[in-house]
């Protein structure tokens, strides 16, 4: 099973966009980067990604971005051509966005998956959320937020070449659990109200580190990037989840603000 990883950035869905949100990225489709020059991954000697995007603008500009991590990327526009493409040169990584032309990016993720080994991410934008669950159970290595921003695409190749594992496994805090490879989060064995990527993401993170406390800056640089703005969206998002779970907003016992410093989730009791 694939999984949804707590250091990729989540899409904006509707309903969740706030006024100076942290997401938004330049019009080419790529998010920003650090002033400083990123460093090499240590995947191989020359790493290959497959892109495969109708959007040029994203292509291009993904294209440019990674080749600041020494990634060289081949892209395609439609998902015939990138199951030829994926044939004929075994990529390091496949990132290929749901909604391609001729053959969508679902159906491609499962064809892949019968024939090779490599890791197959799935881009997904705003319109596309719904995919995420049947993608991940499929076969999908990650999901992450499209338009992409190249930190993320260079974490993915980084955990691809380590042979990471276990992104995909249940996190359980008391009778709270997250099940990244279906999608799920359940309170007392009963399942949640399907929460956005964004959510589903900052929930993910708090329960990795349970009981400690996450300063607000590591959420930012976790979930938005390092160059992402100051906004109130973290306190938006961390209320939404909050009456999601059930969790006293006036007097929260579950996702506990540390005044001054940020959030720490208890596990709630049993």
């Amino acid at each position: 099973m694939g999984a949804w990883l707590s250091s990729t950035r989540a899409t904006s869905v509707p309903g969740t966009e706030v006024d100076g949100a942290e997401d938004e990225g330049p019009a080419a489709g790529v998010g920003p980067e650090r002033a400083v020059g990123p460093a090499p991954i240590p995947l191989g000697t020359h790493p290959v990604v497959l892109l495969a995007d109708a959007d040029e603008r994203i292509r291009q500009g993904l294209t440019t971005q990674l080749a600041k991590y020494q990634v060289s990327v081949v892209h395609c526009a439609d998902g015939a051509a990138a199951l030829l493409e994926a044939g004929l040169r075994k990529p390091d990584v496949l990132l290929v966005s749901a909604d391609l032309p001729l053959i969508d990016g679902a159906t491609v993720l499962r064809l892949v998956r019968r024939r090779l080994s490599i890791p197959v991410v799935l881009g997904v934008g705003p319109e596309d959320t719904a995919q995420v669950a049947p993608a991940l159970a499929a076969g999908a290595s990650a999901c992450v937020a499209r338009p992409y921003r190249p930190r993320e695409v260079a974490q993915l190749l980084s955990l691809a070449d380590r042979g990471h594992r276990g992104w995909d496994q249940p996190l359980v805090c008391g009778p709270l659990t997250l099940d990244p490879s279906t999608y799920e989060v359940r309170m007392h064995g009963v399942s949640t109200a399907r929460l956005p990527l964004r959510e589903f993401q900052l929930l993910h993170l708090l329960m990795l580190h349970a009981e400690k406390v996450i300063t607000r800056d590591q959420i930012r640089t976790e979930l938005w990037g390092e160059g992402a703005r100051r906004s109130n969206t973290i306190t938006v998002h961390i209320r939404r989840l909050r009456e999601r779970l059930g969790d006293d907003p006036h007097h929260p016992e579950i996702i506990q603000t540390v005044r001054g410093v940020g959030y720490r989730l208890v596990p709630p009791a049993g």
